[in-house]
């Protein structure tokens, strides 16, 4: 399943950059997270508590950070696990954009779950995944710049646009973290 998103930031380029590779400023947008650890300059492992629907666990997560391209974007690939529970991999490819003054953080992930996950039901376990995604990068986001805003993408035009509205429109919307952790 894809997830994809943008956020403007106002903050520099930079500054966002640092942060997306900070353990501890992660580990506080991360939902669920108990414990992040920092293994080698490229990467990360964790305890994540998720539910989604009836099935509830705690995931150990391995991360890792490939085709680095600071400041501007790098991949984050990874693998959870969570025992009988189930297991998710995936990829989220992460770029930043010099935009009006700040940052447009990008995000664009593809995400694969097995065992009781998958068994949870498609649709589920697709809310469940974009609502922690758009969790985590909303809460980064805010954390850089309180009045960030998600940018909503239109599909017919490939453009964004600004809007608030938009937990209306996608009520479910947002791994990275069940998505943030099971996609990396």
């Amino acid at each position: 399943m894809e997830i994809k998103g943008e956020y403007q930031i106002d903050a520099s380029r930079e500054a966002v950059w640092d942060a997306l590779n900070d353990p501890e400023m992660l580990k506080k947008c991360i939902p669920g997270c108990e414990s992040l650890e920092q293994i080698s300059a490229t990467e990360l492992k964790a305890k994540v508590m998720a539910a989604i629907g009836p099935v509830r666990a705690r995931f150990d997560t391995r991360l890792s950070l490939e085709n680095l391209n600071p400041p501007q974007s790098y991949t984050l690939v990874g693998e959870s696990k969570a025992g009988m529970a189930g297991f998710g991999r995936g990829s989220a490819a992460v770029r930043l954009e010099e935009s009006n003054g700040g940052t447009l953080l990008t995000y664009n992930a593809d995400f694969k779950v097995g065992g009781k996950l998958a068994q949870v039901g498609s649709r589920l376990v697709m809310g469940a995944t974009k609502k922690t995604a758009d969790d985590f990068f909303g809460t980064f986001s805010r954390e850089l710049d309180p009045g960030a805003m998600r940018m909503d993408i239109d599909e017919a035009t490939g453009g964004a646009m600004n809007s608030m509205t938009w937990k209306a429109i996608g009520a479910a919307v947002a791994l990275l973290l069940i998505w943030w952790f099971l996609l990396r």
